[in-house]
């Protein structure tokens, strides 16, 4: 046993159960409420309660995802907490209803009603995907409309209005959450296909999903870079967009190869480069308008 797991079991704590609040969309959320909430001109106190609040609404979003698919994950997951006895389906629901609730009650008070309704925009996203969209040719709607409200709830919450070029960034937006859904159905795509789910990757092939992904990162990366065009903008802001812009295409060629596990890098370098995209443009927009 490694050190870490005989320290984690003396004082009752597994690790691997944790997995079931999905640490890293969760954590990465958070971080992109928290980064925008800065460059809005926030107070720090309140960016974090955003932060937290946004945890809490990703925390219950993935452990109802784990209860959904528990049956699924049996076959073609035994590994994940609920089917290998880790965390029970009745522990979980606990689990994400006391997490969703902290998660809005944060929101409230961080913000008021509006960024309440956004948290609920998140969380009503999040729960429908979970329950009826996931195995759908629809499941991409869910990650837009997710990601149209993220940006929106973590700038709003810090100074109570809408982010700079809102058109432009919600269009973006918009764009993001599909792809990452895209990103993240090709890691799984050789399971879901055994277990009979019908997404969108395994409706559209793995290869043909891939070479979509490129183009719809191609698209999200050149409207960054041109709204860039013609302005005086500090050295750091394209610097910001050229690192988002390598993870993005990192992130996309391992999407394409067969190794699961290094697809799975691939979607996280994404997930991570649209977080990094969007701090930048947003920190640069604020300066003036692009």
């Amino acid at each position: 046993m490694k050190r870490r797991d005989r320290a984690a079991a003396r004082l009752g704590l597994d690790f691997h159960a944790l997995a079931i609040v999905h640490p890293f969309p969760s954590l990465l959320n958070a971080l992109m409420v928290v980064a925008l909430a800065l460059v809005a001109g926030g107070a720090v106190s309140v960016a974090l309660q955003l932060g937290l609040g946004m945890i809490g609404i990703q925390a219950a979003i993935g452990t109802v995802n784990d209860i959904v698919d528990a049956p699924v994950d049996a076959l073609v997951k035994p590994h994940k907490p609920i089917p290998a006895g880790r965390v029970s389906a009745g522990a979980a629901l606990l689990l994400g209803v006391a997490a969703g609730t902290v998660g809005l009650a944060l929101s409230l008070v961080a913000g008021g009603p509006v960024v309440l309704a956004l948290g609920m925009t998140v969380l009503g996203a999040g729960l429908v995907y979970d329950i009826a969209l996931k195995p759908t040719a629809y499941a991409g709607l869910c990650y837009a409309v997710a990601f149209v409200a993220v940006p929106v709830y973590g700038w709003w919450g810090a100074v109570g209005t809408l982010p700079p070029r809102p058109e432009l960034l919600l269009s973006v937006a918009a764009l993001a959450g599909p792809t990452l859904q895209l990103a993240n159905g090709l890691v799984d795509v050789e399971s879901d296909r055994l277990a009979g789910l019908r997404g969108p990757v395994v409706r559209l092939g793995r290869h043909d999903a891939w070479v979509i992904l490129g183009g719809v990162q191609v698209v999200i990366h050149s409207i960054a870079w041109l709204s860039l065009a013609g302005d005086a903008t500090p050295l750091i802001a394209p610097l910001a967009i050229a690192s988002a812009s390598l993870l993005a295409a990192t992130g996309w060629v391992l999407s394409g190869r067969a190794e699961g596990t290094l697809r799975e890098l691939g979607w996280q370098a994404q997930a991570a480069s649209i977080v990094l995209l969007g701090a930048a443009w947003l920190a640069t927009a604020a300066e003036g308008p692009l």
